[in-house]
């Protein structure tokens, strides 16, 4: 698969409606995002199945700590965040069968956000992904990558709480390279996008993402078209806002684009409240 075992330190599609969505007050805000995916399959360049059994399975808790605070530069307010997800993986094919259970990768954001009106706002920020996780390139399932990420991101995010609202994000990730395995996974594109429609307290929706490599992989048996992936994933989404300070959410993100991929479907499931 496109990156080294088809894995990326930041999960397509996570963003949803909380692109963009920094809170204009000062405080400590809390994100939990518990995804399951499952894939039977995985892809070569041209998106055809490879025919090696995969049988995928990965349960994730992300634990999202997020302050603004009271620091502003301009217009723009400064914001942080801490990021820890939390994996089980269960991954088997036609040459063995992995199972971990551990903290993956750990990332850390800094930000600004700037509030252009009641309706819209637009977020700046840099995450850099930290190698956390467990790595063992003997193992056939581990919950980190084995190497560092920085991530630049952009967001536009508007809400109308009698209609539309929408949300995006564009994220860059530049890898570095695995100094276990020599292997260096290429650099790669993650746009992530949120639209629908507020009645009351219920906001119904779709989400998804489009990813794509933009450098060749390079290291050992790397393939000659340079090993670079892309996939589109779509699906519904619906949100229940108790109240301006909590909301849970729902969605499923179903791959209907994968080359050099797995493709599979993701479940999530939001709570995102303040301290």
């Amino acid at each position: 698969m496109a990156a080294e075992n088809g894995n990326t330190q930041y999960a397509p599609g996570a963003s949803q409606f909380y692109s963009g969505a920094i809170p204009p007050f000062e405080g400590l805000y809390f994100l939990s995002q518990t995804s399951y995916y499952w894939a039977d399959r995985t892809n070569d360049g041209k998106g055809h199945e490879i025919p090696i059994d995969l049988d995928a399975k990965a349960m994730v808790e992300t634990l999202r700590f997020l302050y603004v605070s009271d620091i502003h530069l301009g217009s723009a307010q400064v914001w942080g965040q801490l990021i820890v997800p939390l994996v089980h993986l269960d991954i088997s094919n036609s040459f063995g069968h992995g199972v971990d259970n551990n903290v993956g990768d750990i990332s850390t954001t800094l930000g600004l956000s700037w509030h252009l009106d009641q309706k819209q706002a637009i977020v700046m920020g840099v995450d850099l992904a930290m190698p956390t996780g467990t790595y063992d390139k003997n193992s056939f399932a581990n919950t980190g990558v084995n190497h560092w990420s920085v991530q630049p991101t952009a967001a536009y995010h508007y809400s109308d709480p009698e209609g539309l609202e929408v949300a995006v994000s564009a994220r860059l990730i530049f890898n570095t390279k695995n100094t276990d395995t020599d292997y260096r996974t290429g650099n790669e594109f993650i746009f992530d996008y949120a639209a629908g429609w507020n009645i009351g307290k219920v906001r119904l929706g779709a989400v998804g993402y489009y990813i794509k490599q933009f450098t060749d992989d390079t290291g050992p048996g790397v393939a000659s078209d340079g090993h670079r992936g892309e996939g589109l994933a779509v699906g519904p989404s619906f949100t229940y806002n108790f109240n301006p300070g909590l909301n849970v959410s729902a969605s499923w993100q179903h791959d209907v684009v994968a080359k050099n991929r797995g493709e599979g479907n993701n479940l999530w499931v939001n709570l995102a409240t303040k301290f």
